[in-house]
C-alpha cells in the first residue's frame, strides 16, 4: 500500500522556464540546413531576400501569438490522471490559468510533448512541448514516467 507521502511525490506539480538551450540548438541546426539548401539551390538574390522576409514574419507571428506554458499541474490523486490539468500561461494578456484534459503525452529522448484540450478560458485543442533543461531532473523524470506509463490509446 502507497502511504500518503509517497502518493504526494508522484503528483506533477512542475515549474517550466520559458526559455531552453535544447530549442536553440535545434532551431539553429533547422536554419543551418535550410541555408545549405538554399546554397545549393543558387538562388537569385532576390529570392534570399523574398525568403527571409517570409522566415521573419512566420516566426514574429508564432512567437507573438503563440501562449507560453509556465507551470503545469496535475489533478489530484483522486481524479482520472487525464482530467483537470492545471496550466498557467503566459499569453497577450498576461498570465492566466488554463483547465485542460490530456489527450496525447509523446516521450522523446530529450523532449515530451503534451497534447490538451482545454475547456477553460475556452475550448480549442493546445500542445506543449517540454524540454529536458526546462524542468529540473526530478521534475524530468516524473514527467517521463508520466509518458511511460500512460497508454495513450485509452486516454
Amino acid at each position: 500500500m502507497v502511504d500518503v507521502k509517497q502518493a504526494r511525490s508522484l503528483r506533477i506539480d512542475t515549474a517550466i522556464k520559458p526559455n531552453s538551450y535544447l530549442r536553440i540548438v535545434l532551431y539553429l541546426g533547422l536554419i543551418s540546413m535550410m541555408l545549405i539548401l538554399a546554397w545549393f539551390a543558387q538562388l537569385l538574390l532576390w529570392h534570399y531576400v523574398l525568403i527571409v522576409i517570409i522566415s521573419v514574419m512566420i516566426v514574429s507571428y508564432l512567437a507573438l501569438s503563440r501562449p507560453i506554458l509556465l507551470h503545469l499541474s496535475q489533478p489530484p490523486l483522486d481524479k482520472q490522471i487525464n482530467k483537470d490539468w492545471q496550466l498557467l500561461m503566459r499569453t497577450g494578456r498576461g498570465d492566466e490559468l488554463w483547465l485542460a484534459d490530456l489527450d496525447k503525452v509523446n516521450n522523446y529522448s530529450w523532449l515530451i510533448s503534451l497534447s490538451f484540450v482545454t475547456f477553460e478560458p475556452f475550448k480549442r485543442s493546445l500542445t506543449v512541448i517540454i524540454y529536458r533543461d526546462q524542468v529540473s531532473m526530478d521534475e524530468w523524470r516524473q514527467l517521463m514516467i508520466l509518458a511511460n506509463v500512460i497508454d495513450v490509446t485509452s486516454i
